[in-house]
Formats: C-alpha cells, structure tokens, sequence
C-alpha cells in the first residue's frame, strides 16, 4: 500500500470567513492538511512548533501587516513557501514582497481553481 504524503498549509487572514473558504477548498484534495489562524501572532507560534510546506498569509491585518509577517515567518521557518493574498494588489506590493521571500502575490480575488493551480506548481 502507497502512503501519500500530506503537504501542510496555514492560512493566515484576519477574516475568518476567508480561511473557512480557502480552508474548505484546499481541503478537498486529500494531499493538503490545512491550517488555519486570524491572528499573525498566533501564525508566528504556530510556525515555531511545526513545519508547514506552505503558508499563506493576508497582506492588511490589524495586529501586523503581511509584510512584517513574512519577514518573520522567513527566520523562523525559512523552508517554507509563503504566499501572499491581497485585495490591495500593486507593483510596489508585489516587488517587497518578493524582496522579502514571498513566492507569489495572488489577488484576493482569485479563482479557487486558479489558486489551487499555484499550489500545485509550489509544492506538488
């Protein structure tokens, strides 16, 4: 019997009805284990106690913007590919983000099937 190994995602985002969705969508496919927390510090302790293949985090919450918290999440789990959503995109977003690690900047409004697409290509 093939054991399938579970890739696991945390979501960050101060809406919780956002990471219910996302949850719910990336649950579907049985090769994610999906996480999720509305508070950026809460994702920093969740990150220091486990690993995660990939972390996707909001870039406007109230306790720390997305930019500060993928600094922080690239220290302390650096193996770990972040994604970050915004319904603020821009060119100037997008470059810092990059700069400080990000692998993607996707728009909040993007298709469930668009982001699965992402995923895929960033972690299999």
């Amino acid at each position: 019997m093939k054991t399938v190994k579970k890739h696991k995602i945390l979501l960050v985002d101060d809406d919780k009805d956002m990471c219910e969705s996302l949850h719910d969508v990336l649950s579907l496919d049985s090769a994610y284990t999906v996480s999720y927390t509305t508070s950026p510090l809460n994702a920093i302790e969740l990150s220091s106690e486990e690993s995660f293949n990939l972390i996707i985090v909001d870039y406007k919450m109230p306790e720390m913007n997305g930019i500060d918290l993928l600094k922080r999440l690239k220290e302390i789990t650096p193996n770990s590919t972040i994604f970050m959503l915004t319904a603020f995109i821009s060119t100037e977003l997008i470059e810092q983000a990059k700069k400080e690690g990000a692998a993607k900047v996707l728009s909040k409004f993007i298709w469930p099937d668009e982001i699965l697409k992402h995923i895929k290509e960033a972690i299999g």
